[in-house]
């Protein structure tokens, strides 16, 4: 039923802007650019190598995320093109919601970096620039807050669709509540657990100046009924671009105002969200835990390594603890695995390890250092760096 209902809605996207994007040459800036043309020329090796050529065409929007599709062929011609669109449609219909441009034909890149961007029209920056005036509310914030230290910390974000509802989380004190709550869940857990000896950690929140916690509003730039398939494809990169978070040592966590069909939350390094409309998540326990859980999501969690853990960062039929649907940690917290990371080491822990891991540095820059187990980062992926499509 949901492959029949994704063709139907790629079946629309071709059907009333028929083809809009073949062999036309895209124009302006590309946030992700060095991203883009890293594939570019990953493919373009092997295309001289087999002695073929390569068609790239790629999907962009205005808060920097992209998808698209390099395809190698042994003759450029109209179908090439359709065939190649046509690809890179499918992907932009779950990361951009925009149609897809020529970036490359063989060695030259035809995308126009300097031009005027074919994306965000006039009406929809006037709605943009209306609502961010209705936003502005007493006790309100819209950028990250000066930091009480330089320890790594988790920041939070109350975050709407341009056509969002405002219910004021970030203001009247339901977010704080609920965030403190689930801080005392996790101080509660971590000393229940059978090796901690005892010793009790929580997460370092960033907090305010004031001693409040630091909460940032975000709307994003589109309506909820074109955000993609996976709304965090979207968020990371409006958020690390546009919101200017991008601060390697804090894991950006998103309160997100907006329903999704499936999931109660998406996460990885460095950032993560519950989704506060899902069905699963309306009363104040679903989040705490769904937060929980995607919170070692926002960490490398849970490691192929760990015992009981299967290849896709759930531990395999286990609900109890915080990788099921429980506020237990399990073995992911302490498991003695020689060479494979353990939870109770995080730099998001506090009181901190004498061995800290720090996620980013692991899995967004490759730095194993003492985790050599051959499992050790499977099943994840940094949120940073994520491109979509057909590039391995």
């Amino acid at each position: 039923m949901k492959k029949f209902l994704a063709i139907l809605v790629l079946a629309f996207l071709y059907s009333s802007n028929a083809n809009a994007g073949v062999n036309e040459p895209g124009s302006g800036h590309i946030g992700a650019i060095k991203n883009v043309k890293s594939v570019y020329y990953e493919h373009l090796a092997k295309v001289k190598k087999k002695n073929q050529h390569l068609i790239h065409y790629v999907s962009t929007s205005a808060s920097g995320s992209w998808a698209g599709w390099a395809l190698h062929v042994k003759k450029i011609n109209e179908k090439s093109h359709k065939k190649a669109y046509k690809k890179c449609m499918k992907y932009a219909a779950d990361w951009t919601q925009e149609d897809c441009f020529l970036f490359a034909i063989d060695d030259k890149i035809v995308w126009n970096l300097e031009g005027v961007a074919k994306g965000i029209s006039a009406e929809e920056k006037a709605e943009i620039e209306k609502q961010a005036q209705i936003d502005k509310k007493p006790g309100r914030f819209f950028e990250d807050q000066p930091d009480v230290s330089d320890d790594y910390q988790i920041h939070f974000n109350y975050l709407l669709a341009l056509d969002g509802e405002d219910r004021e989380w970030d203001i009247n004190g339901k977010m704080e509540e609920m965030l403190l709550e689930m801080n005392e869940k996790m101080l509660k857990a971590t000393a229940r657990h059978k090796y901690s000896g005892g010793v009790a950690k929580k997460y370092k929140f960033d907090f305010r100046k004031d001693g409040k916690l630091d909460i940032t509003f975000v709307r994003v730039d589109k309506q909820r009924k074109r955000l993609p398939k996976h709304p965090n494809g979207y968020f990371a990169p409006f958020l690390y671009d546009t919101m200017k978070m991008n601060n390697p040592k804090k894991i950006y966590y998103n309160f997100a105002d907006i329903n999704h069909p499936t999931d109660g939350g998406e996460a990885g390094v460095p950032m993560g969200s519950t989704f506060l409309k899902n069905k699963h998540v309306k009363i104040k326990k679903k989040i705490i835990l769904i937060t929980l859980h995607e919170l070692h999501h926002a960490q490398g969690g849970g490691f192929a390594c760990v015992p009981g853990m299967g290849d896709d960062g759930h531990y395999v039929g286990e609900r109890k603890v915080q990788l099921g649907d429980g506020t237990s940690l399990g073995s992911t917290y302490i498991h003695k695995v020689e060479g494979c990371p353990e939870l109770v080491d995080s730099v998001y822990l506090t009181p901190t390890s004498d061995q800290p891991y720090d996620p980013y540095q692991l899995l967004c820059k490759n730095k194993l250092g003492r985790y050599n187990h051959p499992k050790a980062d499977i099943g994840s992926y940094c949120k940073w760096h994520f491109v979509p499509g057909n590039y391995k």
